[in-house]
């Protein structure tokens, strides 16, 4: 690879880096949130919580998010209505509703 070759990458993969920063942003927890660590166990906790058993935490799905908590969002939309956040240093899957 050829030294003007190398430079154009180390340019693009920063410009991919910066853009991905900045399209996080700090926003607070409106109300009581479970966090889980994947889209799959949000999605399936948020189905049994359908259910009249409803969900319960699990090593999947460990965590409640405190309201007036500040999140760093960084994806508003991970599908069918959930964001993935961060969360003291851990991406979490949260439901997008219980976001500011």
């Amino acid at each position: 690879m050829s030294l003007k070759s190398r430079a154009a990458l180390i340019v693009v993969a920063s410009i991919g880096l910066t853009s991905a920063a900045s399209a996080e942003r700090m926003t607070t927890i409106r109300q009581l949130a479970f966090a889980c660590v994947s889209w799959a166990a949000w999605h399936e906790y948020g189905l049994a919580s359908l259910t009249p058993q409803g969900a319960r935490m699990g090593k999947l799905c460990p965590l409640r998010i405190a309201a007036k908590a500040k999140v760093i969002v960084v994806d508003e939309d991970a599908g069918a209505g959930a964001s993935e956040i961060r969360y003291r240093g851990k991406n979490w899957f949260v439901d997008n509703q219980a976001l500011k």
